[in-house]
């Protein structure tokens, strides 16, 4: 059953988080065939659902997932890129702003060479991710990811990407709109990576573990071991 979302007199929800409401379009659209969303977490990943501008859900990754002696690198889009590099620099977490070169060895000298003067965890990259030349973007970056440490954060500014390719590119966190009137933004996070952000937050309204924590409170007990 969907929790009715109360207001304030403003008109703002009482609670910034959905821990107990499932998006089930959205789990659908991923997915692309029959899946009880409330097992969706046995694929290994988790939906945490936010009353929220996709922004928001944006800058609680960002906030929570950076550890404070790590740095973040931005892939250049033309588009939003400088804005992100602001979100960084607003949450105290170092960024750095890349164009990709045209070449898979270009692309690995230069990650090379930025891991040689910064301490990076993640890559972010902002895009429409169901078009063809941001989806070979990605597929790129994985692909050289899988080398090293580094995690791959994915701003979708349209639609998500679907499961499957998520996690055959090993995406840390997908950050998309919610596809529901009362969900504004999703944050779809790898479990495994989910565990590492506790206390790591800069921010105590953007901690994307302590959110997390509140939509388990729900979770009936006895839930079956991860598929993955």
């Amino acid at each position: 059953m969907m929790r009715v979302i109360n207001s304030t007199p403003s008109g703002f929800p009482e609670k910034i988080e959905l821990d107990d409401v499932v998006n089930r379009e959205l789990i659908s659209l991923m997915t692309k065939n029959h899946m009880n969303p409330e097992d969706f977490y046995l694929t290994g990943y988790e939906t945490i659902c936010f009353k929220r501008t996709r922004e928001f859900a944006l800058e609680t990754v960002i906030s929570s997932a950076i550890p404070f002696d790590k740095d973040i690198l931005v892939v250049a889009n033309q588009s939003d890129d400088l804005h992100i590099q602001k979100l960084c620099h607003l949450y105290g977490v170092n960024s750095t702003l890349v164009q990709l070169p045209a070449s898979d060895n270009e692309l690995e000298a230069l990650l090379s060479a930025y891991q040689q003067t910064h301490n990076y965890s993640h890559i972010l990259i902002s895009c429409d991710v169901n078009t063809p030349g941001c989806k070979e973007t990605i597929r790129r970056l994985a692909t050289e990811l899988n080398k090293t440490s580094i995690k791959l954060i994915v701003h979708c500014r349209r639609h998500p990407m679907d499961l499957y390719d998520v996690h055959e590119l090993n995406v840390a966190y997908m950050v998309c709109n919610g596809m529901s009137s009362f969900i504004s933004s999703v944050v779809l996070a790898l479990r495994s990576q989910l565990v590492q952000t506790e206390g790591t937050s800069r921010n105590g309204q953007l901690d994307l573990y302590s959110y997390w924590q509140k939509m388990l409170y729900g979770r009936k007990s006895g839930i079956k071991p991860m598929a993955i």
